[in-house]
């Protein structure tokens, strides 16, 4: 039960934290949108995406000893978590200037990047992002301790208290200067100081890691790092290709004010998906202690539960963007941001499947199965890039996303859950394919079924889209309900959460 309560913390703090983010992020957005030419809006996603595309330079080591972290932290190892950590701070401190060496051999490069960006200090511009990605690396290793201990609410609470005082600075600073390097450079600070709190408060909370740290890890398990480390680079590349090439696709190929507007709609999606990946976020300890102590019937049953809660989020989340995304886009940015809705029917959809990749992400990394598929992201990387630029140069904006939908489709989708059933769980997928296909259906004729009941209130402002957001509140919840509530998935799913959620009421009543 303690790894449910922790869950349960987790989740509370994590949402919390990431909704009062998300309020301040989209307030500094509509600064930025009311502020600055769309041309900064696409140079700053541009640049985002190729510092995502720098992060492969840490080689999947974070994940990696945070999965040797588990065993350890469950028996109380502290010679071995001591030498853990001793690799982890040596690896992210090269893996740091090596980003900043690869953002120094970029700068060349820039003005074929994005293309008819003629702003002042484009050059400058980048290296700050890269400052600010290669700080992350220098100072964020020690909260990883904390996370592999099931206390992930403590880091996020940071991370977003710092974040949310970044944004109200920003905006500020923004309205008064309408400068963009000034409010960027608040942003590398803030992040900096980030790290700088959670290596405070781990060295607090976990005295033996601090001060000279002689431990050296027997080579057997620095073996099974390396080796996990060069299985999960190729799920780094991977992951950044599907997440990170869409708007650099766009601004080098289509334009940068193209890939500004998309970058409204990027935000959206990304904001969702980063607040729903809180939950995940929330378990990955307590289902790593798991792993590492229960057995494959018990991980088997979690997983189903933690699948059906994880199309209950991204269905909803789905149908909502589906029937929101444009009408939201007209008030917040304006009729002259808007992409055609074929273009939004790709960007939701690339959403869902992503979404849906979550459980099996998750527990891949929490037990171990990483050698099997490495080279399975890398194939999905190749044909993501492959139709991306031929789709994109023959049919403009709506190409970027199709060569995303069919990298996905083609490799991700089933192969993934293939080999995690095959080498983590030992059983045949056929029953996780067949949900798969239910709930895709279900999402997607509760997406029409929505969009119809919506559409009978025409089109306006503020009152209608409120109308709508009333009718997207209801419907795909009652129908998720209704069809599902007599599973098994769901009744373990509600039973954990009932039962940690009464035993936080009683404790207050007896306090």
């Amino acid at each position: 039960m303690n790894r449910a309560r922790n869950s349960i913390r987790n989740i509370i703090f994590g949402l919390g934290g990431q909704i009062l983010n998300i309020l301040m992020s989209f307030a500094m957005r509509t600064v930025f949108i009311h502020t600055l030419d769309e041309v900064y809006q696409g140079v700053n996603g541009t640049f985002t995406n190729i510092l995502m595309l720098f992060s492969l330079a840490d080689l999947g080591v974070g994940t990696a000893i945070i999965y040797a972290l588990y065993k350890p932290i469950a028996e109380d190892n502290r010679v071995k978590i001591q030498g853990l950590m001793k690799l982890y701070q040596k690896a992210y401190i090269i893996v740091g200037f090596v980003v900043v060496a690869m953002g120094l051999v970029t700068l060349p490069f820039l003005e074929y990047l994005v293309k008819d960006a003629n702003i002042p200090d484009l050059h400058l511009i980048f290296m700050l992002f890269v400052i600010n990605t290669a700080s992350g690396y220098f100072f964020s290793y020690k909260g990883s301790l904390i996370t592999a201990h099931q206390k992930n609410y403590i880091v996020t609470n940071v991370i977003y208290g710092t974040s949310i005082l970044c944004y109200g600075i920003q905006m500020i600073v923004m309205s008064l200067t309408h400068n963009y390097i000034l409010t960027l450079s608040i942003q590398v600070g803030t992040n900096a100081l980030q790290g700088i709190i959670t290596m405070f408060i781990a060295d607090r909370m976990y005295p033996y890691i601090r001060g000279k740290n002689d431990s050296v890890l027997p080579k057997k398990d620095r073996k099974a790092i390396f080796k996990s480390m060069g299985s999960l680079m190729f799920y780094r590349a991977g992951q950044v290709v599907i997440n990170g090439t869409d708007s650099l696709i766009i601004s080098s190929i289509v334009g940068v004010k193209e890939a500004g507007i998309y970058s409204n709609y990027s935000l959206l999606t990304t904001t969702v998906k980063n607040l729903l990946q809180q939950v995940f976020n929330a378990c990955t300890a307590s289902i790593g202690n798991m792993a590492a102590t229960e057995s494959n019937r018990r991980k088997y049953k979690v997983y189903n539960a933690i699948f059906f809660g994880n199309f209950w989020m991204f269905g909803f989340a789905a149908v909502c963007f589906y029937v929101l995304f444009n009408p939201f886009v007209t008030i917040w940015a304006g009729k002259d941001r808007l992409l055609d809705q074929t273009m939004v029917v790709f960007i939701v959809l690339n959403f869902y499947l992503v979404g849906m990749r979550n459980v099996n992400t998750t527990f891949r990394d929490t037990m171990g199965v990483f050698e099997e598929g490495k080279f399975i992201p890398i194939i999905s990387a190749i044909v993501n890039i492959g139709i991306s630029i031929m789709t994109a140069k023959a049919f403009g904006l709506i190409g970027a996303f199709i060569g995303t939908t069919v990298s996905m489709l083609t490799t991700l989708v089933w192969m993934e859950p293939v080999v995690l059933f095959k080498h983590g769980f030992h059983r045949s997928p056929l029953v996780y394919f067949f949900k798969y296909a239910v709930y895709f259906c279900v999402t997607l004729l509760t997406a029409l079924l929505t969009d119809f009941l919506a559409g009978l209130l025409g089109s306006g402002g503020l009152l209608v889209f409120a109308g709508k957001f009333l009718i997207c509140m209801i419907v795909p919840n009652t129908i998720f309900y209704l069809l599902f509530r007599k599973t098994g998935d769901f009744q373990l799913l509600a039973r954990q959460v009932k039962s940690v959620l009464g035993r936080k009421l009683r404790r207050k009543k007896h306090a």
